[in-house]
């Protein structure tokens, strides 16, 4: 059921053009493959014009985890995602709860009040639609933006110094949107990487 459902609202996404093409992860025909030689193609003309791009590499902290349910739910709502459809899927994230076993031993069992399985039918789309907005976000700003799941590397090349600042205005809205969203950003995993000529 959870395949089923997945699949006829992955089309609807697809079809209404609402999940962005940024996104590599978990889309038909995209991979890790397809978000690496967008950018090296990009980056590759960076060089040979003797210019500088500057990647952002950001990392969410167990972003499948922290999911807000109801967050989730409104954004489905905003996406079309109505009716029975999304009364099954509040019904399914209902009630949920996790134990851990290691070995022989079992943990406590505790509720989940947040959160989409990553290894199940429908998380991990449930979790592209509740990133999704955080692209067109970045883009507003004039940044190239390429994500396999919440795997986030956000580009721009840089002519003049108004550019580092348009850049670091993207980088404070993607704080702000992660805050409101409840999501943590694993500052450890976040990474500044230069490419090409610097300018001055």
């Amino acid at each position: 059921m959870e395949r089923i459902l997945s699949s006829k609202i992955y089309a609807h996404l697809q079809n209404n053009n609402i999940l962005h093409r940024s996104q590599h992860g978990f889309c038909k025909n995209r991979s890790t493959a397809t978000n690496l030689l967008e950018c090296l193609n990009d980056w590759t003309l960076t060089i040979l014009s003797k210019e500088q791009h500057i990647v952002v590499y950001i990392d969410f902290s167990k972003a499948f985890d922290v999911v807000s349910h109801p967050k989730l739910f409104a954004r489905l709502h905003a996406y079309g995602v109505r009716g029975s459809v999304l009364a099954w899927l509040k019904n399914f994230f209902a009630g949920c709860s996790h134990q851990t076993k290691i070995e022989s031993a079992l943990s406590d069992t505790a509720e989940l009040i947040s959160g989409v399985v990553q290894g199940s039918g429908i998380g991990p789309l449930m979790f592209l639609t509740y990133i999704n907005e955080l692209i067109t976000i970045l883009e507003s700003f004039g940044i190239k933006v390429k994500l396999f799941a919440d795997d986030v590397k956000m580009y721009l090349k840089i002519v003049h110094d108004v550019d580092i600042v348009k850049l670091q205005h993207a980088v404070t809205a993607l704080v702000d949107w992660a805050r409101d969203w409840q999501l943590s950003i694993s500052i450890e995993k976040c990474c500044v990487l230069n490419i090409g000529q610097r300018i001055g």
